[in-house]
């Protein structure tokens, strides 16, 4: 059974952690049976030896790379270093810290947040990614950020765009996978983290919230993702 790491970055809101789960749970419950996942603590600053795990995650948070704390650059170099032997993939948070460890630039998005179910389409060069194996150009996501990344890091290649963010998904290298929207959402839980603060979408335009949670529909092939990063990116690497 291949062994994953999931790296929490942060926590859901406590009422939602109490009926729901937290971050983590719910990698874990996309990637079960395929992996089996291990978890650690960002914030606790005790990351494990990587080397131990067939693959590693980074998930979302509340927290703001545009707000920079010392476990974020803890984790972002430990990320790095990670990738230089095993598969890493970021989600969200995870995408913007890995865009910022590897010298890109992570900003408040002018146009407000991006949240619910929207598009991203695929460049040419994430048709031919496996992360994105058997998936159409155009995919229907999970988003629920608003920081984001305005440009590639230096020596990534983007994978998928949409008008809003410029980066959506890109990869670095042979090894390392980052994605700016949900993979791990399905529509009830796009809609329990929208709810839980709804004043974040609203104070940009009254009734936001509401129309974002009508337009949220299932996003069947977003949540492969998952599946072709464990089936063709972890791969069991035992080291002697």
């Amino acid at each position: 059974m291949k062994r994953v790491l999931v790296v929490r970055a942060g926590s859901a809101p406590a009422p939602l952690r109490a009926r729901m789960g937290d971050f983590s749970d719910w990698f874990a419950s996309r990637l079960a049976p395929r992996a089996v996942a291990g978890l650690a603590d960002a914030k606790s600053g005790e990351l494990p030896d990587p080397q131990r795990f067939d693959g590693i995650l980074v998930t979302g948070s509340l927290d703001s790379v545009t707000r920079p704390e010392p476990w974020m650059d803890v984790l972002g170099r430990w990320l790095l270093a990670a990738a230089a032997r095993r598969p890493v993939l970021g989600v969200c948070f995870g995408h913007q810290l890995l865009g910022r460890a590897l010298g890109g630039r992570v900003e408040r998005h002018a146009g407000g947040p991006e949240a619910g179910t929207v598009e991203v389409e695929l460049t040419a060069a994430g048709l031919a990614d496996p992360l994105f194996a058997g998936l159409p150009r155009r995919l229907a996501v999970q988003e629920c950020h608003e920081d984001h990344l305005p440009e590639l890091p230096p020596g990534a290649v983007l994978l998928a765009h949409n008008r809003h963010a410029p980066v959506q998904a890109f990869a670095y290298g042979p090894r390392l996978r980052a994605v700016q929207f949900h993979p791990e959402f399905d529509a009830a839980r796009a809609r329990a983290i929208l709810e839980s603060d709804r004043a974040w979408l609203d104070r940009t335009r009254a009734g936001r919230t509401d129309e974002t949670l009508a337009g949220l529909r299932e996003t069947l092939d977003a949540e492969r993702i998952l599946d072709n990063w464990v089936e063709a990116c972890v791969t069991p690497e035992r080291v002697s």
